[in-house]
């Protein structure tokens, strides 16, 4: 008979074992970036090469790239800051070295502005069915940028791109329904339906980019002139949610189901919504934040009467929670609204955030931002 004890470490012992893991995976990851560099380097010089090329040539090509940079994805620094040390946008960002120990971050920086400028043509002339593509792409390639100087974000601020990216979001029109019986059958059965595909996955890309880039300051800048949430508020795509998310609330939790497909693109525009309310002059944005989340009350409201747990409304609670706390002069207009201190009071009354969802939470309402949000993005 084999004797099984259980043996109990102390707490720091397992707080040294866990270390010492989290050292070993990222010295892996980091022998990976730098092994996958020469490659990464020549796929770069290959669609940055002059001539014409096809567009299943091109799409080819990113898809490629976007796997190399899938597999090798890295948090930033930006992502994720230590509650510990208590830090505050104040616009005082320590900037980075001029070199690198991540040679796929170096290659980046060393070639931004070409890249940035073969990125600005192709979004701007690719046919629409395909941009989806090139868009998620930029997306990743703005995840290694902005852990060096960030000149693509900067670039692409200057260039039209943002502007055509909110003309397209403005433009799309898809049915939930149709897109999710697509996915259950796993094939496109028409030209209306193939149109309703494309569409929906330029829609997830292009909140999934915005996102990414409202982490550097030239993004939110430009994002915030373009008023890219007030775009948000308009769309069809948001303000006409799937029957079923009222008749079957469950099935928000349900993949395939037309309810999970809106609840993960919301989420993702909350995302959005809250990487608006992590820089300097957040509150600029905090008033159209909660005027996005007001507009869909009857999406929160149904969620929370059916007493749905899902990441869309735990995002949403966060962030009215924090935009209550950090700014006294919407205090009046959150409680003076019903689905707004709904969702205030739910996030208030938490013992423990759920979903994993960090949150960092300023409890000096007198500072001029709030901590930053956790919203990490990672390519899917």
């Amino acid at each position: 008979m084999i004797n099984r004890r259980r043996v109990l470490l102390p707490g720091g012992t397992c707080c040294r074992l866990l270390a010492a893991e989290e050292e070993k995976i990222d010295a892996v990851l980091h022998n990976l970036r730098l092994f996958f560099a020469p490659l990464f380097q020549s796929m770069i010089e290959l669609f940055l090469q002059p001539g014409e090329k096809c567009v299943d040539a091109k799409i080819q090509l990113y898809k490629t790239m976007r796997y190399i940079l899938r597999t090798l994805f890295e948090k930033n620094s930006i992502d994720i800051i230590s509650e510990a040390e208590g830090w505050l946008l104040d616009g005082l960002v320590k900037p980075p070295p001029l070199l690198s120990s991540d040679e796929i971050v170096n290659i980046v920086d060393k070639m931004g502005d070409e890249i940035a400028r073969y990125l600005e043509t192709n979004i701007a002339d690719i046919p629409k069915y395909r941009k989806a593509a090139v868009v998620m792409m930029s997306n990743d390639l703005i995840h290694e940028d902005l852990k060096s100087n960030k000149k693509v974000c900067n670039h692409l601020a200057k260039s039209g791109v943002p502007r055509i990216l909110c003309e397209e979001l403005l433009a799309i029109n898809f049915d939930w329904y149709v897109v999710t019986a697509a996915k259950k059958e796993g094939r496109v059965g028409g030209a209306s339906q193939a149109e309703h595909i494309c569409n929906y996955k330029l829609f997830l890309s292009i909140l999934t980019f915005f996102t990414r880039f409202a982490q550097s300051e030239s993004g939110w800048i430009v994002l915030t002139e373009l008023a890219a949430i007030e775009i948000f508020a308009e769309m069809t795509a948001f303000i006409e949610p799937p029957k079923d998310l009222f008749l079957k609330p469950e099935t928000v939790n349900t993949k395939g189901t037309p309810s999970h497909a809106y609840a993960k693109a919301l989420d993702l525009a909350l995302h959005f919504a809250q990487q608006m309310c992590t820089k300097t002059k957040w509150k600029k944005q905090s008033l159209k934040c909660l005027a996005f989340v007001q507009r869909l009350g009857e999406v929160f409201q149904q969620l929370m009467r059916a007493e749905i747990q899902c990441d869309c409304l735990e995002t949403a609670k966060a962030l009215v929670y924090e935009i209550s706390l950090n700014d006294e002069a919407l205090i009046g207009f959150i409680t003076g609204d019903q689905v707004l201190n709904q969702l205030r009071k739910a996030e208030e009354a938490k013992e423990v955030k759920s979903h994993a969802k960090q949150t960092y939470i300023n409890v000096n309402p007198g500072c001029a931002a709030p901590r930053q949000l956790y919203s990490t993005l990672q390519p899917y």
